[in-house]
């Protein structure tokens, strides 16, 4: 189970910085001037949509690395 959060909050950033890189290359693209290299988007319209998402996969990572305290034994 922890092995899966891990990767899935690692896929989920992935995923969300791919797509912050294409849908910026997008709004190069569309620039009736045209650019010579894609830069990200840091408006804070972009960031309101990437940083929730980051933070979702980085809190999956965190809670997945995350260890379980243990139980003092009752006997001892």
């Amino acid at each position: 189970m922890k092995r899966a959060l891990v990767g899935l909050g690692g896929v989920l950033i992935l995923l969300t910085l791919t797509a912050w890189y294409l849908v910026s290359g997008f709004g190069c693209e569309m620039n009736t001037s045209g650019c010579r290299t894609v830069r990200l988007d840091w408006s804070r319209d972009a960031l309101r949509l990437v940083v929730p998402a980051l933070a979702i996969g980085l809190g999956l990572i965190v809670i997945g690395l995350r260890k379980k305290p243990r139980r003092r034994d009752p006997d001892a």
